[in-house]
């Protein structure tokens, strides 16, 4: 019997996995910023809820599961997917360069959110390019032109690549942090205008959180129509 190359005996909450970096955490949404140097390997950890990967860079990995055969992926830059939860995993990184990722975890308070209106240039050129499209969030690729400026709706993440700070037209709406792989702005359900510099382009990745009004509309009509009982099927006349 050979040895299990990738243990998983011992198994950390994702949040506790020192590989990831929890930046956003809040009732509907917690964002981790994910990093595992050339040929190291994370500790065996746990997702508890659905999440989003978006990889920044070209990447091979190896994930792990615990209760499956270790699989060999390739990512390309902008690749997005997402994971259902509940997956116990290890994941080692197989290139010279790091691999990075941005993870938005999906809480429960995202069923109750309205997602905002689409991005869309309002000044100057560029692309808005949907890449990901689910029932409780959206990613959008904003390839922004200098001296350009993107109508952006929250409850949003909005995250600059690469230590590049997008600056709201009203900054007191946004909070903002900084991380050495990307700068991540909390947009509540508000409207805000994202400004590139007058020089130079910029990348932005914008994951919209909540449901649309039309998917919210179908609960809430589902929640309101009355449940048949047992007893009413047997009552009805034949």
């Amino acid at each position: 019997m050979t040895e299990n190359q990738y243990p998983c005996e011992h198994v950390v909450l994702v949040e506790d996995e020192l590989h990831h970096r929890r930046l956003f955490p809040n009732d509907d949404v917690r964002f981790f910023i994910v990093e595992i140097a050339s040929h190291e390997r994370t500790l065996c950890h746990y997702h508890p809820y659905d999440y989003v990967m978006y990889v920044v860079g070209d990447a091979q990995i190896v994930s792990a599961p615990r209760d499956g055969e270790p699989k060999t992926l390739t990512y390309h830059d902008g690749d997005c997917e997402l994971s259902p939860a509940g997956l116990i995993h290890v994941v080692e990184n197989l290139r010279e360069t790091k691999f990075r990722n941005l993870l938005v975890e999906l809480m429960p308070g995202l069923n109750e959110l309205q997602r905002g209106s689409d991005p869309r240039i309002v000044a100057g050129g560029g692309t808005v390019e949907a890449i990901l499209e689910e029932e409780q969030i959206s990613v959008w690729s904003l390839e922004m032109n200098a001296d350009t400026q993107v109508e952006a709706y929250g409850p949003a993440i909005d995250v600059r690549l690469f230590e590049e700070r997008p600056l709201p037209k009203h900054p007191g709406d946004i909070t903002v942090k900084t991380h050495q792989v990307a700068e991540i702005s909390w947009i509540p359900s508000c409207r805000a205008l994202l400004r590139s510099d007058l020089d130079r382009s910029w990348r932005v990745i914008l994951f919209q959180l909540g449901r649309t009004e039309e998917q919210l509309a179908a609960v809430q009509k589902r929640a309101d129509e009355p449940m048949k009982t047992l007893r009413a099927h047997a009552d009805e006349p034949e």
